[in-house]
């Protein structure tokens, strides 16, 4: 009995130990989703995006909500920002209508394939 209680101790470890390991490789959905958009936003003509202030929604607003606590300087914010930088044409053109790149919090993809960036 003992010998089938080491064996089956051993057996449960090695697959939570293996089960672990191929879901942390597994990339989740919201970095997908940040890939995404980053590569829309790079990629992106300066004329389809517009800019929304965070302060202008309303409190119960479920896109403020989830952008409000989002801070300039944390790593998604850094992702979206880095990736206007790389889009120099839509950099300027956002700097042309007194954004700071610094300022941006996050952006979504539309519908129609433009981009809303959200800004504090």
């Amino acid at each position: 009995m003992n010998r089938f209680a080491t064996i089956l101790t051993a057996t449960a470890l090695s697959a939570v130990a293996f089960g672990a390991q191929s879901q942390a490789a597994m990339p989740s959905a919201a970095a997908a989703h940040k890939a995404k958009i980053e590569s829309t936003i790079q990629s992106m003509s300066p004329a389809g995006f517009r800019v929304v202030r965070i302060n202008s929604l309303k409190s119960n607003d479920a896109t403020r909500q989830k952008f409000s606590v989002v801070s300039p300087s944390s790593p998604e914010a850094r992702v979206v920002q880095a990736a206007v930088i790389a889009n120099r044409p839509l950099a300027s053109k956002l700097e042309g209508q007194k954004v700071k790149v610094t300022d941006i919090v996050g952006a979504e993809q539309t519908a129609k394939g433009g981009v809303t960036f959200y800004v504090r």
